[in-house]
């Protein structure tokens, strides 16, 4: 199942990626950056990687498993108050990474927000969900978070964090670790025709219908 939520997290990464003219050479990812499928990839269990060193006004990440997603990117932050939310996006040309969180008060921000996974609307505060968009010459993959936390650990003109999530490819149900840090980035205010089309869109989306096409076997 696509959950309603992730199809709105991958569409903003998305967004994200075409306002900076992002585009993936034939040649794949810039070197030293990011290498997006290992072909070479263990197959026994995945470990959690250890959460990379921090670096300011970056969003550094590392992964495990056959997708391999590594490097430190710059990053912005946009908040928006109604509804209360705030997005930490990273890309370079043919990728990226976009951390959502559903804010509760403004006092209570410094905390642990759990990925939650719904299928109408956004999920009750505290909540996360990251996104990951990857494109490596005509090839596209699409990744949602499915369990694990976003710690956010500094929450005012900036804000700092770090995440340990548990990814899934949509397309392929390839399962990624992927653990990162974002620290120092600097706040700005979303613009409101955002947010209010952001708000809409989750309040007018409806949810899926269930699957019963097993029902009475």
């Amino acid at each position: 199942m696509t959950h309603l939520s992730t199809r709105i997290v991958l569409a903003l990464v998305a967004g994200s990626l075409a306002a900076c003219g992002g585009e993936a050479s034939e040649e794949g990812s810039s070197p030293g950056t990011a290498d997006f499928l290992d072909e070479d990839a263990p197959s026994q269990p995945l470990e959690m990687p250890e959460y990379p060193a921090q670096r300011r006004g970056y969003l550094t990440a590392r992964s495990e498993g056959r997708h391999e997603i590594a490097g430190s990117w710059e990053a912005r932050a946009g908040i928006c108050e109604d509804p209360p939310m705030l997005q930490v996006v990273a890309q370079e040309p043919g990728a990226g990474t976009l951390v959502l969180l559903q804010l509760p008060p403004a006092d209570e921000r410094v905390t642990t927000y759990p990925v939650a996974l719904i299928e109408a609307g956004f999920p009750e505060p505290p909540a996360s969900q990251v996104g990951v968009q990857l494109f490596v010459g005509r090839n596209s993959f699409a990744f949602q978070a499915m369990d694990g936390d976003v710690e956010v650990y500094a929450f005012g003109a900036r804000v700092s964090g770090r995440y340990a999530v548990s990814l899934r490819e949509i397309a392929s149900s390839d399962t990624v670790l992927y653990a990162g840090v974002f620290h120092g980035i600097p706040i700005e205010p979303i613009p409101e025709d955002q947010c209010l089309a952001a708000k809409q869109a989750a309040e007018e989306a409806p949810a899926e219908e269930p699957d019963t096409s097993d029902a009475g076997n």
